[in-house]
């Protein structure tokens, strides 16, 4: 496989690999950096990246993830990335580029998009649905049948009630607690929406 990023997110998604062999190359625009987790990194990112193996977007930020993957890799294949601690309904649907960290709950029929961030101890309940490149952060709970639109950001320690809505490329700050549906674009933070 191989990874573009190599920053904070990078380092958390290579160590979740048992077998750090399977890497072929990691890839960041970022000069600077030059090893990652004891790889070395190829700086800037090429324009002709390679097609043998699968790719991986380690890169936290979602709009970043969705241009990178828009601009450079739309003919890829991506593979996930899942801790062995994370407890999986055998009934969720993964989308690819899905990374799941340690310790993470996905319940009954939920849905998971392309190129999300499930993060760590985050729990998801039953009849969830994600859209693509949906970041949720460490420790956040969401409730059941909670839809989440493309690129929503839910911070960290956050709590979704049931059957609540958010739109698309939302931002719901770290420790809300999300207790109506949120339009396209909006923010919440504690616990009121911002427009």
């Amino acid at each position: 496989m191989y990874i573009i990023g190599a920053s904070g997110h990078a380092k958390a998604v290579i160590d979740l690999l048992k077998d750090k062999s399977i890497i072929k190359a990691v890839y960041d625009d970022d000069v600077k950096i030059i090893h990652v987790m004891g790889l070395p990194v190829t700086s800037p990112i090429p324009s002709n990246l390679p097609k043998d193996s699968p790719y991986f977007i380690a890169i936290g930020h979602n709009r970043v993830r969705f241009d990178i993957i828009n601009q450079k890799l739309s003919t890829s294949n991506f593979t996930n990335v899942i801790h062995p601690s994370a407890i999986l309904s055998n009934t969720i649907v993964l989308g690819e580029g899905v990374v799941i960290m340690e310790n993470v709950i996905i319940k009954v029929d939920s849905q998971v998009g392309n190129h999300a961030i499930i993060n760590t101890a985050a729990t998801i309940d039953h009849d969830c649905v994600l859209a693509d490149y949906v970041h949720v952060a460490p420790g956040s709970t969401l409730c059941g049948g909670v839809n989440v639109g493309e690129g929503t950001l839910i911070g960290a320690k956050s709590v979704v009630l049931p059957n609540i809505n958010i739109g698309k490329w939302c931002t719901i700050a770290a420790g809300s607690t999300v207790h109506q549906n949120m339009p396209d674009g909006s923010l919440w933070i504690g616990s009121k929406l911002k427009m």
